[in-house]
C-alpha cells in the first residue's frame, strides 16, 4: 500500500517538475537559441538576477550597424519577451567595441554603451525592468558630450540604488554616477589623468557602502610596457578612497600585459577586489591578487604566479572566488614553448596567496594540437570548496565545441565523466560568457556559426554536471532529495 504522504510528494514532483522544464535544452547539440535574426549577433553577455534567471546582451546587425538588443530569462530557461530580445539603441556602428552589462538593486537591467546618434560618438547609458521597458528612453541618455575619443565604457548598480558608468576618453579614465532616473548623482564627472602615458578602462564592479572599483590599463608612451592600476571610488561625489597615486595591482620592471587585453575583476563581497591577468613579458604567465577593502595588497606586490613550470606558458585566466574559504580558483590556458599545443590548467590560492595544487597546478586536460580557449570560471551551490570551468576547443576551423567540468577543493574532477558537453555543434563558438545563477546552476552564452551569420545561444549547466531542468525546491532542496520529507 502507498502512503497518502509518497503520494502527495509524487504530485508535488510532478508539477514542479513539469513547470520546470522550460526552455533549457539538455541535449548539448540543440542548445537554447537567444538570438537568430538575419546578419549577426555577437558578443554576449549574461548577469543573473534574484529569480535565479538572468538577462543576455548582444550586438545586433540584421538592420544595418551594430544595434544594443537585450532579453531576459527566468530560472527555467522561458524568454520573457518576444524572441530575438528588446531594442535598446539603433545605432549605425560597422564594427564593434566592449561594452557594459549589469543589474541594479531593483532588478533592472543596466546597459553603456557608445552611441553614434549625433555628430559625435558619445557614452549612453540605458536602463531596462523586467518586463522590457526601456525607463530611460530609446537609446537611453548620453553620459557625456564631448569631440574626445570615448571607448568601451563599463556600467554598474551600487548598492545604494544608482548607477555609475566608465569609459575611456582620450587618454583618461572617466567615471560618472547616476541617479536612478539617469540624472547625474555627482556634480560632475571624475576624470583621472595619468602623468604620462594613457589610461584605458579595463573593469568596473560595485563595492561596499554604494562605493564602486574601477580597473584601467597604464600604457607607457610609444612601445612602453602596459601595467594594471586601480582605484575605489567614494559613493558620495566619487573622490578616491585608496591612494591617490592609485593601486597598482601589477606595474613590475620589464613586465607586461598583453597588448590589446583589458583584465576583468570580480567583487570579492568585502569592499575588495581579486584579479586575474596575464602577461607578455618577461614571458606569458597567469598572475592572481587580491585588494583589499582598504586597498591594501593580500598577497606580494604584482600578484602570485599561477604555476612556476618554467618549460610551458600560459594565458588568459580566469578566476573564480570563495568568500567562505577566502580561496582563489584559478584556471588557463597551458602552452608548450612552441605555442602549438595547448591544456587547461588550475590553481587554488589561499587566503596568504600560497599555492595549493603544487607550484606547477593541476592538469584538466593535458597539452594536445587542439586549441583551448575562452576560459571561463564560476562557482556553482552547493559548491563544496570548488568551482567549474568551461572553455572552447577547436577541433578544426569552424567546428569549436565548448565543454566544463567541475573540481572539488583538491583540483580533483567531480563528476562522472569528468568533462561534459556544453555545446556540439560543428560550427565556430565565440565571446563565450558566463555567470552562477541565484538558483545554484550555470549560465552560458556565446556566438555560434560563421562570420556573418552568427546567433546567440544559451545553456545552462547544473551542479551534477547535467543540463537542462533541474528542479530547485523552494526549501532549498534539489528534486530527488527526500531528506526534508
Amino acid at each position: 500500500m502507498i502512503s497518502t504522504a509518497l503520494i502527495s510528494v509524487a504530485l508535488l514532483s510532478t508539477v514542479l517538475g513539469s513547470a520546470a522544464h522550460g526552455q533549457w535544452s539538455d541535449d548539448p547539440a540543440a542548445n537554447l537559441v537567444i538570438a537568430d535574426r538575419t546578419g549577426e549577433q555577437v558578443q554576449a553577455k549574461v548577469v543573473p538576477t534574484a529569480d535565479g534567471g538572468c538577462y543576455v546582451s548582444w550586438f545586433d546587425n540584421a538592420t544595418g550597424g551594430y544595434d544594443v538588443y537585450l532579453q531576459r530569462l527566468d530560472a527555467a530557461g522561458n524568454e520573457q519577451w518576444a524572441h530575438n530580445g528588446v531594442l535598446v539603441a539603433d545605432r549605425g556602428f560597422s564594427s564593434t567595441q566592449d561594452y557594459g552589462l549589469a543589474v541594479d538593486t531593483a532588478g533592472n537591467a543596466l546597459l553603456a554603451f557608445r552611441d553614434d546618434s549625433g555628430a559625435n560618438v558619445q557614452v549612453a547609458a540605458a536602463k531596462v525592468d523586467p518586463a522590457g521597458n526601456l525607463l530611460w528612453g530609446p537609446g537611453g541618455v548620453q553620459v557625456t558630450a564631448t569631440s574626445d575619443f570615448v571607448a568601451a565604457p563599463k556600467i554598474a548598480g551600487t548598492s545604494d540604488g544608482n548607477v555609475v558608468v566608465a569609459w575611456t576618453q582620450g587618454a583618461d579614465a572617466v567615471a560618472h554616477k547616476l541617479d536612478p532616473n539617469g540624472a547625474p548623482f555627482w556634480g560632475s564627472a571624475v576624470t583621472l589623468t595619468p602623468a604620462s602615458g594613457s589610461f584605458a578602462v579595463s573593469d568596473l564592479q560595485a563595492a561596499d557602502s554604494g562605493n564602486v572599483i574601477l580597473s584601467w590599463v597604464h600604457s607607457v608612451s610609444g612601445p612602453g610596457p602596459r601595467h594594471l592600476w586601480a582605484q575605489k571610488l567614494a559613493s558620495a561625489d566619487g573622490a578616491s578612497l585608496w591612494p591617490a597615486s592609485h593601486v597598482k595591482v601589477y606595474d613590475a620592471a620589464g613586465g607586461s600585459l598583453q597588448f590589446g587585453n583589458f583584465p576583468s575583476f570580480i567583487s570579492d563581497g568585502s569592499g575588495g577586489a581579486v584579479f586575474a591577468w596575464y602577461t607578455s613579458s618577461p614571458t606569458l604567465q597567469c598572475r592572481a591578487q587580491r585588494i583589499l577593502a582598504n586597498g591594501t595588497e593580500a598577497f606580494a606586490h604584482n600578484g602570485v604566479e599561477a604555476s612556476t613550470e618554467a618549460t610551458r606558458l600560459r594565458v588568459s585566466p580566469a578566476a573564480a572566488w570563495d568568500p567562505v574559504a577566502q580561496e582563489i580558483f584559478l584556471f588557463w590556458t597551458e602552452l608548450n614553448n612552441l605555442q602549438s599545443q595547448f591544456g587547461l590548467y588550475g590553481q587554488k590560492l589561499d587566503a596568504a596567496g600560497a599555492r595549493q595544487w603544487s607550484d606547477s597546478g593541476k592538469e584538466l586536460v593535458p597539452l594536445g594540437p587542439e586549441e583551448v580557449s575562452q576560459v571561463r570560471a564560476i562557482r556553482l551551490l552547493p559548491s563544496g570548496g570548488g568551482a567549474t570551468v568551461a572553455w572552447a576547443e577547436t577541433v578544426a576551423f569552424g567546428n569549436q565545441p565548448i565543454h566544463a567540468t567541475r573540481v572539488d577543493g583538491d583540483g580533483d574532477f567531480v563528476w562522472s565523466p569528468a568533462i561534459v558537453d556544453l555545446a556540439t555543434s560543428a560550427t565556430g563558438t565565440s565571446r563565450l560568457a558566463a555567470a552562477s545563477s541565484q538558483q545554484g546552476f550555470g549560465i552560458f552564452a556565446w556566438s555560434d556559426g560563421a562570420t556573418g551569420t552568427r546567433d546567440v545561444l544559451a545553456q545552462n549547466l547544473n551542479a551534477d554536471g547535467t543540463l537542462g531542468a533541474n528542479q530547485i525546491f523552494a526549501d532549498g532542496f534539489e528534486s530527488g532529495d527526500t531528506s526534508a520529507w
